[in-house]
């Protein structure tokens, strides 16, 4: 059996509980696990010779952390996920494990980078950026690179960044205390000059994650403002720099059976708690198609992500490459105002 005959063997229901059995600590990752499972089944597979093998052994291992066996699928971490899918699973004879728990292992192991290309990707800062001028592993100076590329684009299109003396009393003594943490928690003792020193980097590093990760929400929504279905201005979309707490992602659906993407999301956000609860969100939905009027479903998962909150905005946008799926990227925010007034 491969792996690919296993997933289609499965469903996800039966599969999830082992998940938290075998794993506590992704307990709060099923939504992703779903994501990650109809996203395998959908994909073709495809041998790559120069993969790390061609089969994947399932045995049991001592984690030796004091917990005993532990089942174990080898190897199945860092080759692509559509090699991964051709792999026939050679089960050592003590190995007494059904299905589902077998799935479970698997995932477990193939999710191990990251559960969409997309996660992988920032796991590894596989970006088009100019490495000859970038240490990818020093951090400063990869978020500076990133943050001041975006905040280009965001100036060509009419948008502001705020300095670090605009930003509020309340996140400036936020990433002061982060800062500090890093410094004096370090491993190796400095003196009053190297501390100033290593506070100014870590403080730069810190403000500098920061804004990547709101000017990425920007850019990337930025470009739909001007089709005519939507009343939010770049303006508006750059008072996300000011909110106290904010976060992002990006989620696609993985519908099959004729199930549109919207409904594949929203049931996938009523069962699993993958959305945090902030007082504010803009939504960028993008569609396969371009129409002018939300469909049933479409309404249904916007209202859903909009659901107990004190603010919520919405940006429209498409992508023909889609098909029936949808794609959803969210900026969940806390902030005493709205974007739009």
């Amino acid at each position: 059996m491969t792996f690919k005959e296993l997933l289609d063997c499965v469903r996800f229901e039966d599969v999830a509980p082992l998940i938290v059995k075998m794993y506590p600590d992704m307990g709060q990752s099923l939504g992703w696990y779903k994501i990650h499972f109809d996203m395998l089944r959908l994909m073709q597979p495809v041998l790559h010779e120069d993969a790390n093998d061609k089969v994947c052994h399932i045995t049991m291992k001592d984690w030796e952390d004091g917990s005993g066996l532990h089942l174990n699928a080898y190897p199945m971490e860092g080759d692509l996920w559509e090699h991964s899918l051709t792999k026939e699973l050679v089960i050592a004879p003590e190995v007494a494990a059904s299905n589902e728990e077998l799935a479970a292992c698997c995932l477990w192991h193939t999710s191990f980078y990251g559960f969409v290309e997309k996660q992988v990707d920032e796991h590894f800062r596989i970006y088009d950026l100019d490495m000859a001028t970038l240490d990818r592993w020093n951090n400063s100076l990869y978020y500076k690179v990133r943050a001041l590329k975006n905040f280009n684009v965001i100036r060509e299109y009419g948008g502001f960044i705020p300095t670090i003396r605009q930003l509020s009393k309340l996140k400036k003594a936020e990433l002061v205390k982060l800062a500090k943490d890093s410094v004096w928690f370090g491993s190796v003792p400095l003196n009053k000059i190297k501390r100033k020193k290593r506070f100014r980097i870590e403080f730069l590093e810190h403000y500098y994650e920061r804004m990547t990760v709101i000017s990425d929400f920007i850019v990337q929504a930025i470009r739909a403002l001007k089709d005519a279905r939507n009343y939010m201005r770049v303006e508006q979309l750059c008072e996300l720099f000011h909110s106290e707490l904010f976060c992002t992602e990006e989620i696609m659906s993985y519908a099959s059976n004729g199930k549109s993407g919207a409904k594949y999301l929203y049931e996938l956000f009523t069962s699993y708690d993958m959305i945090p609860k902030m007082d504010g969100i803009v939504v960028r939905l993008v569609t396969g198609t371009e129409h002018e009027v939300l469909t049933e479903d479409e309404i249904l998962l916007c209202n859903l992500l909009a659901e107990g909150r004190k603010y919520g905005d919405l940006i429209l946008d498409y992508d023909p490459a889609l098909g029936n799926q949808v794609v959803i990227s969210y900026a969940a925010y806390n902030s005493n105002n709205p974007l739009v007034k």
